[in-house]
């Protein structure tokens, strides 16, 4: 069962046992990832072999190789995910991250142009600000918690012209049952072997991801009737999109969209003086942002250290490749093999970073960042990226114009964030609890 292909015998692989046990103690996958197969990075193996998903998959650490792979779409097109895994069950097949070929440039298209007409900074600004008011005078508070809410309520009123109220109603019930599915489709033993899903059918699950996505079917038939300036009335603009590709790019949108930038936003950052001194309003315009490049390089920090998604969607060999490492080594995929880019493993490389552990936001004012892939790197990244830096960058701006934070002393978090279980390798803290001040007019607390 665990024996290593023939064919893929060349290249070192994780031992099994070693990785069954990481999946039995709930090991997150930044940890396992650190542990298991950083080790091979550091001596120079520009690929690994990995037991996971119930076979042998190639996790490459080289960013040249990368490169090449994720550069040649007819070569390595996105694998088609297992029937097995519910979580594959939830997207679907018909959306932009899992199409290959003709669909995936139409769809990519369609996607890029509705994210492109609208940038709306003030549409996160109103938003920072109801959350500003959930946090009142501040305290410790549970930062991962706040900007989940957030990150739902910008893609309601961005992307799906649809308001969750979910910064003003913690017990949002539409929030609390997408929180009870991810919590269902993060277990261990169904993620290490999707096959499980036949023997042991979940049917709790199976019920309540039902109703998850008839809620945003629901969104999907009220925008029909009332178009809006958002991202799915532009999407419906295209009469060749099919009912099955609309549901499963809103499912998609919806999922990287919230839990992504959510994660991205608890992260821990160094002491700064406030970007918006010369803005007695605190809120932030396009062009201010683009004037604050130290702000930039603390978020693309965060995204180093803790990447929103650790190991992109898997891509398939689709015949025999050779592609080189930085060094000059050959390295032979076979066709028929799953290709994982390990994100994680790539940004924590010494030789690529100078003390790759440590939180420096300098290196990216400084040096070549060529090795940053947090959205992926080709063709074929994300196509939200845009949509999510600012996002980000205009609640950090925020938040630095009208808070100061800490850890508190018994963090859990304090030497590095600590990440819950995902089914798909998203960095999503868990438990972030930090101490909030407000500050009084010119950077002063109260």
């Amino acid at each position: 069962m665990f024996a290593v292909p023939r064919a893929l015998r060349h290249l070192p692989h994780v031992p099994v046992l070693p990785t069954l046990w990481s999946y039995a103690r709930w090991e997150v996958e930044d940890i396992r990832i650190t542990k298991l197969l950083l080790p091979f990075a550091k001596r120079g193996e520009p690929a690994v072999l990995v037991y996971m998903l119930g076979q042998w998959i190639v996790h490459v650490l080289d960013h040249n190789v990368i490169k090449a792979i994720t550069a040649d779409l007819d070569a390595f097109p996105k694998e088609v995910p297992p029937d097995g895994s519910l979580f594959w069950h939830l997207v679907g097949r018909e959306n932009v991250i899992m199409n290959n070929g003709a669909p995936w440039k139409r769809l990519s298209k369609m996607v890029r142009s509705a994210l492109e007409r609208n940038v709306p900074i003030d549409q996160f600004v109103l938003l920072a600000r109801q959350l500003f008011q959930q946090m009142g005078q501040g305290g410790v508070l549970r930062w991962d918690d706040l900007t989940s809410r957030y990150t739902l309520d910008a893609i309601g009123a961005s992307v799906l012209g649809y308001d969750f109220d979910a910064i003003r109603s913690a017990n949002n019930p539409f929030v609390s049952n997408y929180k009870l599915v991810f919590d269902d489709l993060a277990d261990p033993a169904y993620v290490a072997f999707p096959i499980l899903e036949r023997i042991l059918p979940r049917v709790d699950t199976r019920r309540r991801m039902g109703e998850f996505v008839e809620s945003l079917q629901n969104i999907l038939n009220l925008k029909r009737q009332e178009p809006g300036n958002d991202m799915l009335t532009y999407m419906l603009e295209d009469k060749e999109t099919t009912d099955v590709q609309l549901r499963d790019n809103v499912v998609t949108l919806f999922i990287a969209g919230h839990d992504t930038t959510a994660g991205a936003l608890s992260v821990r950052a160094p002491k700064f003086s406030p970007a918006l001194a010369a803005d007695p309003t605190g809120e932030p315009t396009l062009d201010a942002l683009r004037a604050m490049p130290f702000l930039q390089a603390c978020i693309r920090e965060s995204l180093r250290v803790n990447a929103p998604i650790l190991e992109l969607i898997p891509r398939k060999a689709i015949r025999d490749t050779v592609v080189h490492s930085g060094d000059g080594t050959a390295v032979a995929i076979p066709a028929g093999t799953s290709v994982f880019v390990n994100v994680h493993a790539v940004h924590l490389r010494e030789d690529y970073w100078a003390q790759a552990a440590e939180f420096n936001p300098d290196r990216f004012m400084e040096h070549d960042t060529t090795q940053w892939m947090s959205f992926g790197l080709g063709p074929r990244q994300c196509p939200a990226r845009n949509f999510a830096m600012h996002e980000m960058r205009t609640l950090c701006a925020m938040l630095l114009a009208e808070w100061e934070w800490t850890l508190p002393d018994d963090s859990p978090h304090r030497d590095h964030i600590k990440n819950a279980f995902s089914v798909v390798a998203l960095s999503l803290p868990k438990d972030l609890y930090i101490d909030f001040k407000r500050r009084a007019a010119h950077g002063e607390l109260k």
